[in-house]
């Protein structure tokens, strides 16, 4: 895990982070260029849709039916951006020690790789993350659609304007032909527009997104529980 005075350093460079994301061309971005320091890709693990939670922000993966903390969502809103890092061998739960689990689950790439980062979870290290294929997504068949490819093989697309779980603003395309396209698409609607590579996010993280400082803070130890993950 990261120690307190890594999180701190990155707490206090947050002001920066979102306009270093918009800025950045993400160079060799489309071809989806994995981490030199990758071992072999692990299979994901099932999806709990039930009763899954994102392990970083607490919110369910599965998108809620009817009206959630004052909100209505559309269907299969949440389903989108699903990550996953299954994991080698079966580790503690977080907050829950005496279960153990083979993979944790996350409502969004971006809770993904901050929840990484501040644990000191590196891809190809015993885990594997996995993302879910944007160009696969059907709203009206959302868990059912949802195809996860390693997350260091996918191209990653960056709208300004992007509406998606915890404001990330990213979604994962398996074929970069695909991002291209869906960015063509959205060009007036989203603004400003990225492509990047995986590990590009890595070495932006902690990547912006809703109530990061707190979450950041509370995976740290800095504070104690709480209900941080509203959109």
């Amino acid at each position: 895990m990261r120690s307190r005075r890594e999180v701190l350093k990155a707490l206090g460079g947050l002001a920066l982070a979102a306009p270093v994301l918009a800025q950045h061309q993400g160079q060799g971005a489309m071809g989806g260029a994995a981490p030199a320091s990758a071992g072999a890709a692990m299979p994901a693990r099932p999806i709990p849709w039930g009763d899954g939670q994102c392990a970083f922000c607490g919110m369910p993966i599965k998108t809620p039916e009817g009206q959630w903390r004052g909100r209505t969502f559309p269907q299969g809103f949440f389903e989108q951006t699903y990550s996953q890092i299954a994991f080698e061998k079966p580790r503690p739960a977080p907050h829950d020690p005496k279960r153990v689990v083979e993979a944790l689950h996350f409502e969004s790439i971006a809770c993904m790789v901050n929840y990484a980062w501040v644990h000191g979870i590196r891809d190809g290290e015993g885990a594997t993350f996995h993302v879910a294929d944007r160009g696969a997504y059907d709203p009206a068949r959302p868990q059912e659609s949802v195809r996860l490819v390693p997350a260091r093989q996918a191209t990653y697309y960056w709208g300004e304007r992007m509406m998606v779980v915890m404001n990330a603003r990213l979604v994962a395309f398996a074929d970069p032909a695909q991002a291209r396209a869906f960015a063509e698409r959205h060009r007036e609607a989203h603004g400003r527009q990225r492509f990047l590579d995986f590990q590009t996010l890595w070495d932006l993280a902690p990547l912006p997104e809703m109530n990061l400082v707190a979450l950041l803070a509370q995976h740290a130890g800095l504070l104690g529980g709480g209900d941080h993950g509203s959109h």
